[in-house]
């Protein structure tokens, strides 16, 4: 009777962790499909790898251009660093 008991825990262990895996994939490719679609619209995509510092690449793809840009948050107030962001897409 343990002995079922323990696989039964198993199971439902494994089917846990198997629904808890779809979801964090269903989550991944939904944050994926966000970052595309922000990208599209802003032309902006960001060094999500970089934790230090606020960085990525702005892409105009009609001009087949790629700028890359990296601020550094002590240095610069976020409002800054919006204003400096936007200033390159425009001019790019």
């Amino acid at each position: 009777m343990n002995e079922m008991n323990d696989l039964e825990h198993k199971r439902i262990s494994i089917e846990e962790r198997k629904h808890a895996l779809k979801k964090s994939e269903k989550d991944d490719l939904r944050t994926e499909m966000m970052l595309s679609m922000y990208a599209s619209v802003t032309k902006i995509i960001p060094d999500l790898n970089e934790q230090s510092k606020v960085s990525g690449y702005i892409v105009d793809r009609d001009k087949n251009v790629v700028e890359k840009f990296e601020y550094d948050p002590a240095k610069m107030t976020d409002f800054d660093i919006c204003q400096s962001i936007w200033k390159a897409i425009n001019s790019s």
